[in-house]
Protein backbone atom coordinates (compact mmCIF):
# COMPACT_ATOMS: atom_id res chain seq x y z
CA UNK A 1 0.00 0.00 0.00
CA UNK A 2 2.76 2.36 0.39
CA UNK A 3 4.66 1.56 -2.04
CA UNK A 4 1.42 2.78 -4.06
CA UNK A 5 1.30 5.61 -2.89
CA UNK A 6 5.04 6.04 -3.33
CA UNK A 7 4.65 5.36 -6.71
CA UNK A 8 2.07 7.66 -7.47
CA UNK A 9 3.39 10.74 -5.58
CA UNK A 10 6.44 10.11 -7.73
CA UNK A 11 4.09 9.90 -11.14
CA UNK A 12 2.67 13.00 -9.81
CA UNK A 13 5.30 15.20 -9.33
CA UNK A 14 6.91 14.29 -12.98
CA UNK A 15 2.91 15.53 -14.11
CA UNK A 16 3.07 18.85 -12.23
CA UNK A 17 6.39 19.73 -13.80
CA UNK A 18 5.09 19.23 -17.34
CA UNK A 19 2.28 21.18 -16.56
CA UNK A 20 4.10 24.12 -15.08
CA UNK A 21 6.04 24.01 -17.82
CA UNK A 22 3.28 24.09 -20.36
CA UNK A 23 1.21 26.66 -18.52
CA UNK A 24 4.57 29.12 -18.73
CA UNK A 25 5.08 28.29 -22.21
CA UNK A 26 1.33 29.24 -23.34
CA UNK A 27 1.58 32.68 -21.27
CA UNK A 28 4.54 33.45 -23.15
CA UNK A 29 3.29 32.11 -26.44
CA UNK A 30 0.08 34.31 -25.88
CA UNK A 31 1.80 37.32 -24.49
CA UNK A 32 4.02 37.91 -27.48
CA UNK A 33 1.32 37.09 -29.57
CA UNK A 34 -0.23 39.75 -28.20
CA UNK A 35 2.36 42.40 -28.15
CA UNK A 36 2.69 41.49 -31.58
CA UNK A 37 -1.00 41.77 -32.49
CA UNK A 38 -2.28 45.08 -30.37
CA UNK A 39 0.76 46.74 -30.68
CA UNK A 40 1.77 47.00 -27.38
CA UNK A 41 5.14 46.18 -25.50
CA UNK A 42 6.13 42.60 -24.65
CA UNK A 43 5.74 43.70 -20.90
CA UNK A 44 2.48 44.52 -21.17
CA UNK A 45 1.36 41.76 -23.40
CA UNK A 46 2.73 39.12 -21.11
CA UNK A 47 0.93 40.92 -18.40
CA UNK A 48 -2.06 40.62 -19.98
CA UNK A 49 -1.69 36.93 -20.57
CA UNK A 50 -0.67 36.53 -16.76
CA UNK A 51 -3.99 38.23 -15.75
CA UNK A 52 -6.11 36.18 -17.90
CA UNK A 53 -4.21 33.11 -16.95
CA UNK A 54 -5.50 34.14 -13.72
CA UNK A 55 -8.64 34.90 -14.24
CA UNK A 56 -8.63 38.23 -12.90
CA UNK A 57 -9.59 40.29 -16.12
CA UNK A 58 -8.29 43.95 -15.08
CA UNK A 59 -10.10 44.79 -18.22
CA UNK A 60 -7.40 47.73 -18.49
CA UNK A 61 -5.92 45.70 -21.09
CA UNK A 62 -7.99 44.13 -23.71
CA UNK A 63 -7.87 42.82 -27.02
CA UNK A 64 -8.92 45.63 -30.24
CA UNK A 65 -9.16 43.26 -33.30
CA UNK A 66 -10.08 40.07 -34.08
CA UNK A 67 -6.44 38.30 -34.15
CA UNK A 68 -6.26 39.73 -30.83
CA UNK A 69 -9.82 38.00 -29.50
CA UNK A 70 -8.80 34.58 -31.63
CA UNK A 71 -5.62 35.34 -29.13
CA UNK A 72 -7.34 36.04 -25.62
CA UNK A 73 -9.55 32.82 -26.87
CA UNK A 74 -6.47 30.13 -27.52
CA UNK A 75 -4.97 31.68 -24.17
CA UNK A 76 -8.38 31.16 -22.08
CA UNK A 77 -8.70 27.53 -23.42
CA UNK A 78 -4.91 26.66 -23.11
CA UNK A 79 -3.24 28.41 -19.88
CA UNK A 80 -6.66 28.50 -17.35
CA UNK A 81 -7.25 24.24 -17.87
CA UNK A 82 -3.00 24.06 -17.12
CA UNK A 83 -3.05 26.30 -13.91
CA UNK A 84 -6.31 24.24 -13.13
CA UNK A 85 -4.36 20.89 -13.94
CA UNK A 86 -1.39 22.38 -11.59
CA UNK A 87 -3.17 22.82 -8.70
CA UNK A 88 -5.09 19.93 -8.99
CA UNK A 89 -1.84 18.04 -8.69
CA UNK A 90 -0.61 19.87 -5.78
CA UNK A 91 -3.92 19.26 -3.85
CA UNK A 92 -3.67 15.06 -4.36
CA UNK A 93 -0.11 14.75 -3.67
CA UNK A 94 -0.98 16.86 -0.35
CA UNK A 95 -4.00 14.35 0.36
CA UNK A 96 -1.69 11.71 -0.64
CA UNK A 97 0.85 12.57 1.83
CA UNK A 98 -1.01 13.10 4.31
CA UNK A 99 -3.17 9.63 4.10
CA UNK A 100 0.83 8.17 3.96
CA UNK A 101 1.14 9.94 6.62
CA UNK A 102 -1.90 8.22 8.96
CA UNK A 103 -0.72 4.78 7.34
CA UNK A 104 2.75 4.93 8.93
CA UNK A 105 1.61 6.70 12.12
CA UNK A 106 -0.67 4.21 12.72
CA UNK A 107 0.96 0.81 11.53
CA UNK A 108 4.05 2.54 14.11
CA UNK A 109 1.31 2.60 16.92
CA UNK A 110 -0.94 -0.03 17.08
CA UNK A 111 0.55 -2.38 19.57
CA UNK A 112 1.74 -5.85 18.20
CA UNK A 113 0.43 -7.96 20.81
CA UNK A 114 -3.40 -8.00 22.08
CA UNK A 115 -4.14 -4.75 23.84
CA UNK A 116 -7.45 -2.82 25.21
CA UNK A 117 -8.86 -0.39 22.49
CA UNK A 118 -10.43 3.29 23.90
CA UNK A 119 -11.91 5.08 21.15
CA UNK A 120 -12.76 8.99 22.21
CA UNK A 121 -11.69 11.87 23.98
CA UNK A 122 -13.78 12.18 26.92
CA UNK A 123 -11.78 13.20 30.60
CA UNK A 124 -12.28 10.39 32.03
CA UNK A 125 -9.95 8.20 29.12
CA UNK A 126 -6.49 9.33 30.08
CA UNK A 127 -7.02 8.06 33.63
CA UNK A 128 -8.40 5.47 32.35
CA UNK A 129 -5.84 4.40 30.62
CA UNK A 130 -3.09 4.96 33.25
CA UNK A 131 -5.19 2.60 35.52
CA UNK A 132 -5.58 -0.05 33.17
CA UNK A 133 -1.82 0.53 32.57
CA UNK A 134 -0.96 0.01 36.32
CA UNK A 135 -2.96 -3.04 35.95
CA UNK A 136 -0.45 -4.23 33.70
CA UNK A 137 -2.73 -3.86 30.26
CA UNK A 138 -1.40 -2.35 26.80
CA UNK A 139 -3.70 0.64 25.78
CA UNK A 140 -4.17 2.07 22.28
CA UNK A 141 -6.01 5.34 22.37
CA UNK A 142 -7.73 6.34 19.46
CA UNK A 143 -8.98 10.10 19.39
CA UNK A 144 -8.13 13.83 17.73
CA UNK A 145 -7.13 16.37 19.25
CA UNK A 146 -5.25 14.40 21.97
CA UNK A 147 -3.08 16.38 24.59
CA UNK A 148 -0.33 13.52 24.47
CA UNK A 149 1.20 15.03 27.96
CA UNK A 150 -1.35 13.97 29.72
CA UNK A 151 -1.27 10.28 28.81
CA UNK A 152 1.34 8.32 30.59
CA UNK A 153 4.86 6.55 29.15
CA UNK A 154 3.53 3.47 27.43
CA UNK A 155 0.05 4.44 25.93
CA UNK A 156 -0.25 3.82 22.51
CA UNK A 157 -2.18 6.79 20.97
CA UNK A 158 -3.74 6.63 17.05
CA UNK A 159 -4.60 10.66 16.50
CA UNK A 160 -7.51 9.98 14.04
CA UNK A 161 -11.61 10.39 14.41
CA UNK A 162 -12.85 7.78 15.74
CA UNK A 163 -16.31 7.93 13.93
CA UNK A 164 -14.43 7.07 10.50
CA UNK A 165 -14.75 3.41 9.74
CA UNK A 166 -11.37 3.68 8.16
CA UNK A 167 -9.55 4.88 11.27
CA UNK A 168 -11.49 2.30 13.12
CA UNK A 169 -10.88 -0.75 10.77
CA UNK A 170 -6.48 0.75 10.59
CA UNK A 171 -6.74 0.69 14.41
CA UNK A 172 -7.14 -3.11 14.62
CA UNK A 173 -9.98 -4.48 16.30
CA UNK A 174 -10.14 -7.25 15.74
CA UNK A 175 -7.10 -8.10 17.79
CA UNK A 176 -8.07 -6.19 20.90
CA UNK A 177 -9.02 -7.82 23.73
CA UNK A 178 -12.22 -5.24 24.49
CA UNK A 179 -13.08 -1.77 23.60
CA UNK A 180 -13.72 1.55 25.53
CA UNK A 181 -16.16 3.93 23.80
CA UNK A 182 -16.15 7.66 25.57
CA UNK A 183 -16.28 10.41 24.01
CA UNK A 184 -18.19 13.77 24.61
CA UNK A 185 -21.05 13.34 22.20
CA UNK A 186 -23.61 10.63 22.20
CA UNK A 187 -24.23 10.84 18.81
CA UNK A 188 -20.57 9.83 18.23
CA UNK A 189 -20.49 7.52 20.45
CA UNK A 190 -23.69 5.59 19.43
CA UNK A 191 -22.20 5.67 15.45
CA UNK A 192 -18.67 4.30 16.80
CA UNK A 193 -20.14 1.85 18.98
CA UNK A 194 -22.15 0.39 15.36
CA UNK A 195 -18.47 0.60 13.44
CA UNK A 196 -16.91 -1.35 15.83
CA UNK A 197 -19.81 -3.85 15.95
CA UNK A 198 -19.72 -3.84 11.96
CA UNK A 199 -15.71 -4.24 12.32
CA UNK A 200 -15.41 -6.70 14.72
CA UNK A 201 -18.42 -8.25 15.71
CA UNK A 202 -16.60 -10.15 18.37
CA UNK A 203 -14.86 -7.92 20.20
CA UNK A 204 -16.51 -7.09 23.88
CA UNK A 205 -17.30 -3.33 23.71
CA UNK A 206 -18.02 -1.15 26.73
CA UNK A 207 -19.65 2.50 26.20
CA UNK A 208 -19.50 5.39 29.05
CA UNK A 209 -22.20 8.30 28.37
CA UNK A 210 -23.68 11.18 30.33
CA UNK A 211 -27.34 10.11 29.87
CA UNK A 212 -28.85 6.83 31.04
CA UNK A 213 -31.18 7.16 27.46
CA UNK A 214 -28.17 6.64 25.28
CA UNK A 215 -26.95 3.97 27.64
CA UNK A 216 -29.90 1.95 27.43
CA UNK A 217 -29.70 2.88 23.20
CA UNK A 218 -26.84 1.42 23.39
CA UNK A 219 -27.41 -1.98 25.18
CA UNK A 220 -30.14 -2.65 22.41
CA UNK A 221 -27.58 -2.23 20.11
CA UNK A 222 -25.17 -5.27 21.50
CA UNK A 223 -22.81 -3.25 23.43
CA UNK A 224 -21.65 -5.82 26.38
CA UNK A 225 -22.29 -3.06 28.39
CA UNK A 226 -23.23 0.68 28.27
CA UNK A 227 -22.19 2.92 31.41
CA UNK A 228 -24.35 5.90 32.55
CA UNK A 229 -22.21 8.59 33.98
CA UNK A 230 -25.10 10.41 35.66
CA UNK A 231 -26.70 7.25 37.09
CA UNK A 232 -22.68 5.78 38.40
CA UNK A 233 -21.93 9.37 40.22
CA UNK A 234 -25.51 9.53 41.64
CA UNK A 235 -25.66 6.18 43.17
CA UNK A 236 -22.06 7.10 44.51
CA UNK A 237 -23.20 10.30 45.91
CA UNK A 238 -26.30 8.60 47.61
CA UNK A 239 -24.75 5.36 49.05
CA UNK A 240 -22.72 7.80 50.63
CA UNK A 241 -24.99 9.63 51.77
CA UNK A 242 -26.02 6.36 53.71
CA UNK A 243 -22.90 5.55 54.94
CA UNK A 244 -20.52 8.19 55.18
CA UNK A 245 -17.09 5.39 53.71
CA UNK A 246 -19.03 4.05 51.08
CA UNK A 247 -16.86 6.30 48.79
CA UNK A 248 -13.97 5.42 50.29
CA UNK A 249 -14.83 1.38 50.36
CA UNK A 250 -15.41 2.37 46.57
CA UNK A 251 -12.10 3.97 45.99
CA UNK A 252 -10.34 1.30 47.51
CA UNK A 253 -11.88 -1.88 45.56
CA UNK A 254 -10.91 0.13 42.09
CA UNK A 255 -7.09 1.67 43.02
CA UNK A 256 -5.11 -0.75 41.03
CA UNK A 257 -1.98 0.47 42.93
CA UNK A 258 -3.46 -1.93 45.76
CA UNK A 259 -6.24 -4.44 44.30
CA UNK A 260 -7.31 -5.72 41.10
CA UNK A 261 -10.47 -6.14 40.09
CA UNK A 262 -11.14 -9.37 37.56
CA UNK A 263 -13.78 -11.25 35.84
CA UNK A 264 -12.95 -15.15 35.25
CA UNK A 265 -14.59 -17.90 33.87
CA UNK A 266 -15.98 -20.27 36.45
CA UNK A 267 -13.66 -23.05 36.95
CA UNK A 268 -15.36 -26.38 35.89
CA UNK A 269 -15.24 -28.03 39.37
CA UNK A 270 -17.00 -25.12 40.66
CA UNK A 271 -20.23 -25.70 38.56
CA UNK A 272 -23.07 -27.11 40.66
CA UNK A 273 -22.35 -25.49 43.88
CA UNK A 274 -23.42 -22.31 45.79
CA UNK A 275 -21.53 -18.94 45.66
CA UNK A 276 -21.02 -19.00 49.04
CA UNK A 277 -18.92 -22.62 49.10
CA UNK A 278 -17.13 -20.41 45.99
CA UNK A 279 -15.68 -17.80 48.30
CA UNK A 280 -14.74 -20.66 50.36
CA UNK A 281 -12.47 -21.91 48.11
CA UNK A 282 -10.57 -18.85 46.15
CA UNK A 283 -7.82 -16.95 47.89
CA UNK A 284 -9.49 -13.96 46.44
CA UNK A 285 -12.42 -12.12 47.49
CA UNK A 286 -15.76 -13.44 45.57
CA UNK A 287 -17.41 -10.34 44.97
CA UNK A 288 -20.25 -11.74 42.33
CA UNK A 289 -21.26 -14.50 40.27
CA UNK A 290 -22.48 -12.90 36.61
CA UNK A 291 -25.15 -15.32 35.29
CA UNK A 292 -26.84 -14.04 31.70
CA UNK A 293 -24.95 -11.21 32.18
CA UNK A 294 -26.98 -10.58 35.50
CA UNK A 295 -24.38 -9.78 38.67
CA UNK A 296 -25.75 -11.63 41.64
CA UNK A 297 -23.88 -10.74 44.78
CA UNK A 298 -25.55 -13.75 46.80
CA UNK A 299 -27.20 -11.31 49.21
CA UNK A 300 -30.78 -11.96 49.78
CA UNK A 301 -30.18 -15.19 48.23
CA UNK A 302 -26.94 -18.17 47.68
CA UNK A 303 -27.07 -18.38 43.87
CA UNK A 304 -25.80 -22.17 42.82
CA UNK A 305 -23.35 -21.48 39.64
CA UNK A 306 -23.82 -23.30 36.72
CA UNK A 307 -21.60 -23.96 33.56
CA UNK A 308 -21.05 -20.09 31.35
CA UNK A 309 -20.84 -17.91 34.57
CA UNK A 310 -18.03 -16.22 35.43
CA UNK A 311 -16.71 -14.71 38.59
CA UNK A 312 -15.54 -11.13 39.83
CA UNK A 313 -12.80 -11.27 42.22
CA UNK A 314 -11.25 -8.62 44.29
CA UNK A 315 -7.57 -9.37 44.76
CA UNK A 316 -4.21 -7.36 45.75
CA UNK A 317 -2.51 -6.08 42.61
CA UNK A 318 0.41 -7.80 41.74
CA UNK A 319 2.55 -4.84 42.72
CA UNK A 320 1.78 -5.60 46.16
CA UNK A 321 2.03 -9.41 45.74
CA UNK A 322 5.66 -9.02 45.04
CA UNK A 323 6.31 -7.01 48.13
Amino acid sequence: MLFVLSLIQRVRRHQLYVLLGLAALAMLAGGVAFSASQGVSVGTGLYWAVVTAATVGYGDVTPHNSTGRIIAVVEILTAIPLFAGVFATVTATVTSLRLKSILLGLERRVPDQAFVAIYGNHAIVPSVARELLTSGARVLVVADDLDQDEFPEGTHIVSGDPTSEDVIRRSAPGRALRALVAMNDEGDALITTVLLRHVAPELSVTAVVHSAHVARALEDLGVDQALSAEELVGHLVAKSMEAPHAAELMRNMVDSNRYRLTEIDLPADFAGITLSAARSRRSEMVLAVVHDNNVMMGINNDPTLAEGDRLLLLGPSSSRRRH
